[in-house]
């Protein structure tokens, strides 16, 4: 992703713009969304409570965040606000065994 798009993204992010960051970011054709447009595609959709849209654009790198803690929690933050907590579960431990110092996925397992 371009340095001045994801500035931009940060920003939008920042004011809470997030219905700009998802037209930002569907302009970019689908072959050419690279992972971090997609996470933050996914994460502005949580924002939205767009929760399974969100679980979609997710599952489409599921094999580039595999190892990505910030990846597991986007996708168990989505399935938590959808009551699927068993999934949501799985991924916060994953998030947490990952990045252990990240106490944001602990917040949801207490």
């Amino acid at each position: 992703m371009e340095k001045a798009l994801l500035e931009q993204l940060n920003l939008w992010h920042r004011d809470k713009e997030y219905e700009k960051i998802i037209a930002a970011i569907l302009e970019i054709s689908e072959q050419e969304r690279d992972y971090d447009a997609v996470g933050h595609l996914a994460r502005a959709m949580n924002n939205l409570e767009r929760y399974e849209e969100a679980v979609q654009q997710l599952l489409t790198i599921d094999k580039q965040g595999e190892n990505d803690p910030l990846w597991h929690f986007r996708l168990g933050y989505s399935y938590y606000y959808q009551s699927q907590y068993e999934e949501a579960v799985r991924e916060f431990e994953i998030a947490n065994k990952l990045d252990p110092e990240d106490k944001s996925a602990l917040m949801f397992l207490d």
